[in-house]
C-alpha cells in the first residue's frame, strides 16, 4: 500500500531569499507529525533546491513561474490538502491575506481532494471582514476536519456553525517543539528582542509587496518606533547590564523585513556596542540562541511561542489579538502590553524588569502551562489521523 501524499499549502518556504521563523516552525512541526505517520509530504517553494537542503525526501513544488500554479500543481499531486498551521484569516495586512490562505480548499474541492485545517488561527473583533466570515463559512464546512489554535478560534467557527466532531481545540503546532527540551529560569544576563515594524497592517486591499511596485507608494517610516524600542532596550542595560541579542523573526519582501528594523533600532541605541542581530538558517538554530535568553521582550506571536518552547520568558508587544490569546493561555497575561500596536510603552519597560527580576517565579506556573500547551499541540496530528482514517 502506497503511503498517503499530503500537499501542505504553507508559506514558509515561499521566498528565494529570506525566511519567516514562525512559519519554518511551524512547517518543522507539521513535517515531522507527516512523516510519524508514514506520510509524503509536498510543499511549495521559490527555491527548491534550498527547499530541498532543509526538507529531505519533501516534493517541493516550484512557484517561480506562479504561486497559484504550483499550488494547484501540488493540490493535483497529492491525496490530501492541508492549509495552515498559523493565521488562516485575518484581513489587516491586505484585503487578499484571507482569501488567497483558502485558494488550496477551493482548489482541492475542484480535484475531489480531502482536505484539513491544521492548527489555524482566526483573526478577532476588528480583524475580520463580514465578507470574509461569509466566504470562510462555507468552503472550511467540506474540510474533513479543523484544529483551532486557541478557544477564539474555536468559539469563532462555532459561531459559523462548524463544531465538534469536526472541529476540536489544539494550540499552536510549533508548540509541539518543546519535547524533549528543558524549561527556565535561564540564569544569563542576555537579553533577547524580536521587534516588528507593523505599519503595513491597515486593512489595505493590496500584500505590502504589490503596493511597493505601484506608482506613488510612499514607505511609513518605522524610525518613531524605532526609537522607542532602542529606549527600551537601553533603559535595560543601563539598569541590568548584560547584552542585547536582537531577532529577526521574517526577512524577506513578503511584508516589512524584520532584519532591516532590528538593524535600524540598534542603530538608535546609545548601547549598540552591547547589541547584535541574530544569525540563523534552521529552526534549530534560532531555538539554541533563544534558549541563551533569559527574557525576550517580542512582537511577533511566534517571538512569545518559541522563547516558551526554548525555555525563556516572553514579555509581549502586540500588534493583534493572536499574541495576547497566546499570552493568556500561557499564564502570561500580565507581561501583554495592552494596545501596544508593536510599540512599546512605559508599561512595557515594567513588565520587562518584572520578568527580569521574578523571572524563577513566572516559570513556576509557565511550566505547568507549557507542558499542557505542548499536549494541546500534539492533538492536531491525531486528529488528522482520525478524520482522514488513517487509525
Amino acid at each position: 500500500m502506497r503511503p498517503l501524499k499530503v500537499f501542505t499549502a504553507s508559506w514558509g518556504e515561499l521566498e528565494a531569499e529570506g525566511s519567516n521563523l514562525g512559519d519554518g516552525a511551524i512547517l518543522e512541526a507539521q513535517l515531522r507529525d507527516l512523516k510519524e505517520m508514514g506520510a509524503v509530504s509536498g510543499l511549495m517553494a521559490a527555491d527548491p533546491q534550498r527547499c530541498a537542503r532543509l526538507h529531505a525526501g519533501v516534493r517541493c513544488f516550484d512557484t517561480r513561474r506562479g504561486r497559484v500554479r504550483a499550488m494547484a500543481a501540488g493540490v493535483r499531486w497529492s491525496d490530501a490538502v492541508i492549509v495552515g498551521g498559523g493565521e488562516l484569516l485575518q484581513d489587516r495586512s491586505s484585503r487578499l491575506y484571507s482569501p488567497f490562505n483558502l485558494i488550496p480548499l477551493y482548489l482541492a474541492r475542484l480535484f475531489g481532494r480531502r482536505s484539513f485545517c491544521w492548527a489555524v488561527g482566526i483573526g478577532g473583533p476588528g480583524e475580520l471582514s463580514r465578507t470574509t466570515a461569509a466566504m470562510a463559512r462555507g468552503i472550511l464546512g467540506r474540510c474533513a476536519g479543523i484544529t483551532a489554535r486557541d478557544p477564539s478560534t474555536f468559539d469563532t467557527l462555532v459561531g459559523w456553525g462548524l463544531g465538534p466532531p469536526k472541529v476540536i481545540t489544539a494550540a499552536d503546532t510549533a508548540l509541539s517543539l518543546s519535547r524533549g527540551r528543558s524549561a527556565g529560569p535561564v540564569g544569563s544576563d542576555l537579553l533577547g528582542a524580536a521587534p516588528r515594524n507593523v505599519l503595513n497592517r491597515k486593512g489595505a486591499l493590496l500584500p505590502l509587496e504589490v503596493r511597493r511596485k505601484l506608482p506613488g507608494y510612499r514607505r511609513d517610516d518605522p524610525s518613531p518606533a524605532a526609537s522607542l524600542w532602542a529606549g527600551l532596550l537601553d533603559g535595560h542595560l543601563e539598569s541590568r547590564g548584560g547584552a542585547v541579542l536582537l531577532f529577526p523573526f521574517h526577512t524577506g519582501s513578503l511584508s516589512n523585513d524584520d532584519g532591516d528594523f532590528c538593524a535600524l533600532v540598534r542603530e538608535r541605541m546609545v548601547h549598540r556596542e552591547r547589541a547584535s542581530v541574530a544569525s540563523f538558517e534552521t529552526v534549530d538554530e534560532a531555538l539554541a540562541l533563544l534558549a541563551g535568553c533569559r527574557v525576550v521582550v517580542t512582537t511577533p506571536l511566534h517571538g512569545a511561542i518559541l522563547s516558551v518552547v526554548a525555555g525563556a520568558l516572553p514579555v509581549a508587544v502586540p500588534y493583534s489579538g493572536k499574541c495576547a490569546r497566546f499570552m493568556d493561555s500561557a499564564g502570561l497575561s500580565a507581561l501583554c502590553s495592552p494596545g501596544s500596536s508593536g510599540v512599546p510603552g512605559p508599561e512595557t519597560r515594567e513588565m520587562l524588569d518584572d520578568a527580569w527580576t521574578r523571572c524563577t517565579h513566572w516559570w513556576e506556573g509557565l511550566g505547568e502551562a507549557r507542558a499542557e500547551l505542548t499536549e494541546r499541540a500534539g492533538r492536531t496530528a491525531d486528529h488528522f489521523r482520525a478524520r482522514l482514517g488513517l487509525c
